[in-house]
C-alpha cells in the first residue's frame, strides 16, 4: 500500500493480524523484517518522523534504496528480542503497515 506519508502526519499502526498478512515466511514485506518488538506498537498512534529513501546493510556495505517507508517518532527497538541490546535504532515501517488517521478521528 502506498499513502505517501509525510513528516508530522498522524499515522496508526495496524493491528498484528493485518501485519501478518503482508509478511513472507521469513517475517519480511518486500524485503524489510518486521521485527518481534515492533508488535506492541500495534494499534497505537505516532507521528511519522520522516521518509526514508535508502539505508546501508552493515553486512556488505551496500547501499540499499527503500519505497514506502517511514520512521515513527519516538519510536525506537528496545532489543528486548533480541539479546537486550542496547543500540536503540529506529524500527523501519512499511506504509503496508501504517494508516493514515485522519482529522476527523483524531
Amino acid at each position: 500500500e502506498v499513502l505517501n506519508l509525510r513528516p508530522g502526519e498522524l499515522v496508526e499502526v495496524r493491528s498484528a493480524e493485518e501485519i501478518m498478512e503482508t509478511l513472507d515466511a521469513d517475517d519480511k514485506c518486500r524485503g524489510l523484517l518486521f521485527m518481534p518488538e515492533m508488535f506492541r506498537h500495534c494499534g497505537k498512534r505516532y507521528r511519522v518522523y520522516k521518509r526514508l529513501e535508502r539505508m546501508l546493510l552493515e553486512s556488505t556495505g551496500e547501499m540499499r534504496k527503500l519505497k514506502n517507508t517511514v520512521i515513527l517518532e519516538g519510536v525506537i527497538c528496545d532489543g528486548s528480542e533480541h539479546f537486550d541490546c542496547d543500540r536503540s535504532c529506529f524500527h523501519y515501517w512499511r506504509e503496508a503497515w501504517l494508516k493514515r488517521v485522519e482529522k476527523g478521528e483524531i
